[in-house]
């Protein structure tokens, strides 16, 4: 009974942690920071904008394009459909908890001091709040997926066992839905896995191989199937052609693309990967080789598949191994690990002061400029909800995708920023043929210094009618179509 009070204690003080975190820190879903919009929504925006695009009945790809997996778009709306204030907080609440259960648990396999294991805890959620870059990312709902498998495949590597048929089923399940999110974002366990199957087919135990990657593969044909079954009933197979294009086929162009950094930005984003890698080379001992070896490769290959666009909410995927390389070290002592790990601590510190500046903000109460949001609420209120759906987003971008989610409206044209169509020839394909002058909305927004048309089809057949304040940005020019026939 004594035990059972401690787990439901510990259990407690995870998910109030988990919830503080996000409604602290999660500034594009937190209710704590509606209508203080200092931060403009970004990554995050687009990914409301597909759930609303799904409870509206709409297709994602089909109808509204980005280029991550479907389950991202299921989790979208159902945090939308349960309540748009709190339904966001309330999924990431529970993701994380289930996270830090799932941490906590890996820990234990390494570490029996309790109070050690909350330390490498609160230095688990620390670096997640540095990489954070202001929640409901592909990378945060990624989490419990990446961490389950790791703790599973530990404890089995840990023990000399085999995986049972409901851990490799669950095993397969996590690869499914991480496939369908972000592909990349399974990395991280790929090292374990692939030290498990090299040290069964070592020792000849041909049937746990046989065994486990049969239900591995149930397990994964247990996500694809819905949603391809989804696409399929609500598209056909160009719903499903274009859900794959849009999951896969599409990030092998985006993944080969460059960040424009100085070499002091390379430097900050690549030290807290090597400083982790080299924490972990330091602590290779003979008793611990099989932990050791799977957690550097698993490092190397999420280096890899991360490809050429770095960016530091990226870095989410890396912490449940760095958990495990802290764990290493807690367990061995090692000075010079210490001292890396200090050092990648602070560099952390000032990677996540945005996170830790917008919570000041907020609570400090200082001015921020509305103008934006309030003028394109107003906007929105003031035509008809017909009009609504017709409103075609020229060149808004990221900071326009927030904006419509904020209003649970969908743009009328696909896509969401200029980057889809000009790098993909199949999509600037589709963007050529199916432009303004086939679409004929009913409003143009455009976003400039000033209201100029510089398509002669537009300026004949739109006349500006309204526009929206662009607080720090440039204004929003909201041009209608003319009352006459569009001139064809």
């Amino acid at each position: 009974m004594e035990k059972l009070l401690q787990h439901w204690t510990t259990y407690s003080i995870f998910f109030i942690a988990a919830f503080l975190f996000v409604f602290l820190f999660s500034c594009t879903t937190s209710p704590m920071y509606e209508h203080y919009p200092f931060w403009f929504h970004g990554d995050s925006g687009i990914f409301q904008e597909m759930g609303v695009c799904l409870v509206k009945g709409g297709t994602p790809y089909v109808d509204l394009f980005d280029h991550k997996g479907p389950v991202l778009w299921f989790i979208q709306a159902f945090g939308i459909w349960i309540s748009p204030h709190w339904g966001f907080v309330l999924l990431q609440t529970i993701f994380l908890f289930f996270t830090v259960v799932i941490w906590h648990k890996t820990i234990q396999l390494f570490i029996d001091k309790q109070t050690h294991a909350f330390l490498i805890l609160g230095l688990g959620l620390f670096f997640l709040m540095c990489f954070y870059s202001r929640g409901n990312l592909c990378e945060e709902w990624s989490l419990p997926f990446i961490s389950w498998p790791i703790y599973l495949l530990i404890k089995s590597i840990k023990s000399g066992s085999t995986l049972s048929f409901l851990d490799s089923l669950i095993s397969g399940v996590c690869i499914g839905v991480l496939a369908l999110i972000r592909m990349n974002n399974m990395a991280p366990f790929l090292g374990f896995m692939l030290w498990y199957f090299i040290m069964l087919v070592k020792e000849s135990k041909w049937r746990p191989v046989i065994f486990n990657a049969l239900s591995i593969a149930v397990g994964v044909f247990a996500v694809f199937i819905p949603c391809i079954s989804f696409y399929y009933f609500k598209a056909g197979w160009h719903g499903v052609e274009e859900m794959l294009y849009g999951t896969f086929g599409f990030n092998f162009i985006y993944i080969a693309g460059k960040e424009n950094w100085s070499i002091v930005q390379w430097l900050q984003y690549y030290i807290p990967m090597a400083g982790f890698l080299i924490i972990t080379c330091l602590c290779i001992r003979k008793d611990n080789i099989d932990i050791t070896v799977p957690t550097i490769v698993s490092y190397i290959i999420t280096f890899l598949a991360i490809g050429n666009k770095q960016f530091w909410h990226y870095l989410m995927i890396i912490i449940p191994i760095i958990i495990v390389t802290i764990c290493l070290l807690f367990k061995l002592s090692s000075k010079s690990g210490f001292v890396i790990l200090g050092i990648v601590f602070i560099l952390c510190c000032i990677v996540g002061y945005n996170a830790v500046d917008c919570l000041a903000h907020r609570l400090l109460g200082n001015p921020v400029n509305t103008e934006l949001n309030d003028g394109f609420h107003r906007f929105v209120t003031s035509i008809s909800p017909e009009e609504r759906e017709s409103i075609y987003n020229e060149n808004l971008n990221h900071m326009g995708a927030g904006l419509f989610a904020d209003e649970r409206i969908c743009q009328c044209n696909r896509f969401l920023s200029k980057h889809h169509y000009e790098s993909s020839p199949r999509l600037n394909d589709y963007y050529k043929t199916h432009g303004i002058k086939e679409l004929q909305p009913t409003w143009i927004l455009t976003q400039s210094p000033r209201p100029v048309l510089t398509d002669d089809y537009m300026a004949c057949n739109y006349t500006l009618a309204d526009s929206i304040p662009g607080g720090e940005f440039d204004n929003i020019w909201c041009w209608k179509k003319n009352n006459k026939e569009l001139n064809q």
